[in-house]
């Protein structure tokens, strides 16, 4: 998706413009959840936000790998282009807020951003792809659109996700349009909290899919999918700040 300027847990304290640089820039702070734990050899720091932040990562990539194991030993369809491209935009879209989550230095936030971005960017290309390819599979079948349960759950996904995206990107690249650089900072909570509800929905989307008749007949383990899908959830979950996500 487009610079969608997503939810974070980095602590902002004073967002500006560089005149050399487009992104907004951070002062520096750090609230690094450590822990110290005993082992044969001395106490050693424990990190729970990283172990947090590595079940997002290991179940999101679970999820995706699993259904292009699927596309590619199927015979092919049209479709296979479906779940390819989806599966590549929910993988991009979670690491993509779990990049902006693990800044905290001003560079890292700085460059967090930059990659948050970037992969935003592949998976908007992604999620356009895929619902590009549905259509027309349908359209060539004479089949009906959006009549089962994922497709009406992913048209509302779709459409979310071009609100967010084109929010985001509003908020990062053009903070003029919402009345200037300060107004836009007081917006990114609600941006960040929609991007979060919009997570759960790409990701009940996507399991969802996998229920699909065509994909059960190729791969019918339930487990992987919810296993994926509860890693995804308790990292993200584990990640986040309340006192972040005040909107009211």
């Amino acid at each position: 998706m487009v610079s969608q300027e997503n939810p974070q847990e980095d602590n902002i304290t004073e967002p500006l413009i560089d005149p050399d640089n487009s992104l907004p820039q951070y002062s520096e702070t750090s609230s690094s959840p450590s822990r110290s734990i005993p082992t044969p050899i001395g106490s050693t720091a424990f990190n729970m936000s990283f172990v947090f932040s590595l079940l997002v990562s290991v179940g999101a990539l679970l999820f995706a790998s699993t259904v292009w194991y699927i596309t590619s030993t199927a015979d092919y369809l049209f479709f296979i282009w479906h779940p390819t491209l989806m599966s590549l935009m929910l993988l991009m879209t979670t690491n993509g807020i779990l990049v902006l989550q693990k800044a905290e230095s001003r560079q890292e936030k700085v460059s967090s951003l930059n990659f948050h971005k970037a992969l935003q960017s592949i998976g908007f290309l992604s999620v356009i792809g895929g619902f590009y390819v549905i259509i027309t599979f349908k359209n060539m079948g004479n089949k009906e659109h959006f009549e089962s349960p994922h497709g009406k759950f992913g048209l509302i996904t779709f459409s979310l996700i071009l609100i967010q995206t084109i929010a985001g990107s509003t908020l990062v690249n053009f903070p003029g349009v919402v009345g200037g650089v300060v107004k836009a900072k007081a917006m990114y909570k609600y941006h960040r909290f929609s991007g979060y509800l919009l997570l759960a929905f790409i990701w009940l989307t996507a399991l969802g899919g996998t229920q699909n008749a065509w994909v059960k007949a190729q791969f019918d383990h339930l487990w992987v999918w919810l296993l994926a899908t509860g890693m995804v959830f308790v990292g993200t979950v584990g990640r986040i700040k309340s006192n972040k996500l005040k909107v009211w």
